[in-house]
């Protein structure tokens, strides 16, 4: 699941933003999922959907926010980081689902969804091959697309992006759509595993998703990183985690762990380009006659 939101959470970057709502966008799709399909009865397909457009619904707010009521991304995110949990809350009068004093006879998780959170095809975990899916379609939107590229320049300088005919504010709302609806997908995994959905699931996953994204080299500021770096920075954290698990490293101070990460990956960063443009500064006074 870190590993899906960490690609919608490259998608918001890139474009020289950031998410702190995915891992609360997560649990409020997988909530709502959860408690259509077990407790009001709803069929499989419309519970799903009804998932995705709680994620849609995310994400096109954040991105009318911050396109039209010009609040930072930062602020914006933030405040429905917090909403997004209240609401998951109120739909699932904070107890697990399926809570089965409520619950429809019968009733659990989607089958759809059991089967994606616990099974395997050929000895890779279909959860794998889930994000597989969603880091090809995101790279092929990166690489492949006009709104890919759009991302990269308004990440990279957004007055000259908007100069040069880009639509800075339908492509911010786009990646923030993007970015719901990856994390509606991942709560449907988290229900899955877990086998029960909760409004705080997926807490601190948002924390994640930003360090893997850093630690695979994009730029805080926006303009530079890729899917893959990403994926290669989801496992260098897991692979981080499960080492201070082993070292029975307490959860609280893996928190502690993954903020440091951040803070120190941006600013060797930075560190980099100012040596980069120090150097280039020096050439040219080099080069004058």
């Amino acid at each position: 699941m870190p590993a899906i939101l960490a690609i919608g959470q490259t998608i918001v970057i890139i474009s020289g933003g950031i998410d702190l709502s995915v891992a609360a966008t997560a649990a409020l799709s997988g909530s709502l999922m959860g408690v259509a399909f077990a407790h009001w009865g709803w069929p499989e397909p419309l519970a799903l959907l009804l998932g995705l457009a709680a994620g849609f619904a995310v994400g096109a707010f954040n991105g009318y926010v911050i396109t039209k009521w010009r609040v930072p991304d930062f602020v914006a995110t933030l405040g429905m980081f917090a909403a997004a949990r209240g609401m998951a809350l109120l739909v699932t009068d904070g107890l697990p689902v399926p809570d089965y004093s409520q619950a429809v006879e019968g009733r659990t998780i989607p089958g759809l969804v059991s089967t994606l959170g616990t099974e395997s095809l050929f000895g890779i975990p279909l959860i794998a091959l889930v994000a597989a899916v969603c880091a090809i379609f995101a790279w092929f939107v990166f690489t492949r697309t006009r709104q890919g590229r759009s991302a990269y320049a308004i990440g990279g300088n957004r007055e000259a992006a908007r100069v040069s005919g880009i639509r800075v504010e339908r492509v911010k709302m786009r990646v923030y759509i993007l970015s719901g609806m990856l994390a509606a997908v991942a709560g449907f995994m988290l229900v899955g595993r877990q086998a029960s959905a909760n409004a705080l699931m997926g807490e601190g996953m948002e924390l994640q998703s930003i360090a893997a994204v850093v630690v695979g080299g994009a730029n805080l500021f926006g303009g530079e990183g890729g899917i893959a770096g990403t994926i290669i920075g989801v496992l260098i954290i897991g692979v981080l985690e499960n080492g201070l698990e082993i070292l029975g490293v307490e959860e609280f101070w893996q928190r502690v762990v993954n903020g440091l990460i951040i803070v120190a990956v941006v600013a060797l960063d930075q560190w980099r380009r100012r040596a980069i443009v120090a150097r280039e500064a020096s050439a040219m006074r080099t080069e004058r006659p």
